[in-house]
């Protein structure tokens, strides 16, 4: 196959991606192709693509030297080797033409085109999360590295935390490759000499969107925690490591599971804390709604849930009663109803018609207003890697970092590889009283926590 033949396009119509023609392709060639010896090279920037659904609020609320940049990493048993990757980089970039993409804007709305500069891989310098240059032709992911960790950092408006994870496990698959490797491709990790799906370039808000009601609630203003606030680019990062097994024993003594057992342990030790103000104490659960809808997608597919804690005295016990009660309620209708209320207000023709230099500013106000004002923490579960077995012997453990602004200074984020569950609390304030009292709570209820933190202040790797 010639290398004009291996240059691929995809359109987006209506939330369906369909692969297109290439140059001088005709479709019935590329219908038969499934696999080919090597690397597709960089797309020629000939396509562009519109914003999923879940990504048009992200570019329009950023701020001054933050935007919104979580990152999925993983820790090696063996020194990064940064020419490896960045051939392991160059490999499978054509595999994701989601990623492989800059920000433009447009008259009403911003897009994506796709970006005919190199993506490098970069030693590690700044605080995980730090704000992307999202002008020019500059990417909207990065791939970091230091002696023993892979990061990937991404806009938010290009994936969420379960396609990050499939980018970077694909991209470690590759790396482990070119060092002599045998990978068990699973459905999780994508082989770079296969071609992209359609189903995993669509936007699957549209394409599940109904024409049932829409959700329709109103929410209070969630009590902010209190503190100093860091220089602008300085994040502080605390990871507690846990035994699977035994956090799952903890919280089955307090019948329930593990995400709504560690939500309320964190929940509690706030509440202690929280002083002179009558506002709940909100928690914000991401949901991952592809194994609700069947859906393949790499690009966002999220919803979340907003539970509030009123009881300034609740007790463990009532905390996580309110959390499994309200996790309970979620079921296929209560997303649909809330995956229309998102599409609606995208298909409004008002909205659609608004200049986007008046939509970015009513977008921002909107964010500020029903966004960051509505949960005290956000807690972010990935859940556990689907990882090749090969995986076991060369990777120690994964990490998630969510970014954070001064409005919402602190968030959680959870993976589990393996034996090893990583709870990473990422910070702003100057004070480690959140993520210090959470992990001596957790180790006082049983569990055994090793910390380890870019703080000079809290612990500095040990055992609790």
């Amino acid at each position: 196959m010639s290398k004009k033949e291996k240059q691929l396009m995809f359109k987006i119509k209506k939330g369906k991606a369909e692969i297109v023609e290439a140059r001088g392709v005709k479709r019935a060639e590329l219908d038969t192709v499934s696999a080919r010896p090597d690397p597709v090279p960089k797309n020629s920037g000939a396509g562009w693509f519109r914003l999923d659904n879940a990504a048009t609020i992200y570019p329009s609320s950023v701020k001054e030297n933050w935007n919104f940049v979580f990152r999925v990493a993983c820790v090696l048993k063996t020194k990064v080797r940064p020419d490896v990757l960045q051939q392991a980089l160059d490999d499978i970039m054509p595999r994701f033409p989601t990623f492989d993409v800059y920000l433009k804007a447009g008259l009403f709305w911003n897009y994506f085109e796709h970006n005919p500069n190199q993506l490098k891989v970069e030693r590690e310098t700044n605080f995980p999360c730090s704000c992307m240059k999202l002008g020019g032709k500059s990417h909207c992911v990065r791939v970091l590295y230091s002696d023993f960790k892979i990061a990937v950092e991404v806009f938010h408006a290009i994936t969420d935390g379960r396609g990050a994870t499939t980018f970077l496990n694909s991209l470690l698959a590759r790396y482990f490759e070119l060092q002599g490797e045998t990978i068990t491709y699973t459905g999780a990790v994508l082989n770079y000499l296969d071609l992209p799906a359609p189903e995993e370039l669509e936007d699957s808000f549209f394409e599940n969107a109904t024409d049932e009601k829409a959700s329709s609630h109103k929410e209070s203003v969630a009590y902010n925690i209190r503190g100093t606030i860091l220089d602008e680019g300085i994040v502080n990062t605390t990871t507690g490591t846990l035994s699977v097994k035994e956090i799952k024993e903890i919280a089955k003594k307090h019948n329930c599971k593990l995400t709504t057992f560690l939500a309320a342990v964190l929940c509690q030790v706030i509440i202690k804390k929280r002083k002179n103000s009558n506002k709940p104490v909100k928690i914000s659960i991401p949901i991952d709604l592809r194994p609700w809808f069947d859906s393949k997608t790499l690009r966002n597919f999220s919803s979340y849930i907003n539970i509030a804690i009123c009881d300034k005295n609740a007790s463990l016990e009532a905390i996580i009663s309110t959390i499994s009660a309200e996790i309970a309620k979620i079921d296929q209708k209560y997303l649909e109803k809330n995956i229309n209320s998102n599409v609606n207000l995208q298909k409004n023709w008002f909205i659609k018609l608004m200049p986007l230099c008046i939509k970015k500013g009513v977008m921002n106000l909107s964010y500020n207003l029903l966004g960051e004002r509505l949960q005290t923490f956000a807690f972010s579960n990935i859940g556990r890697v689907d990882a090749p077995p090969e995986f076991e012997k060369l990777i120690d453990h994964y990490e998630v970092n969510l970014g954070r602004s001064k409005h919402n200074a602190i968030a959680v984020g959870l993976i589990s590889f393996g034996d090893k569950l990583s709870v990473t609390i990422s910070s702003k304030l100057s004070e480690p009283i959140t993520e210090r009292d959470f992990f001596k709570e957790l180790a006082s209820l049983g569990a055994s926590v090793y910390i380890e933190s870019n703080r000079r202040d809290l612990y500095g790797g040990k055992n609790v």
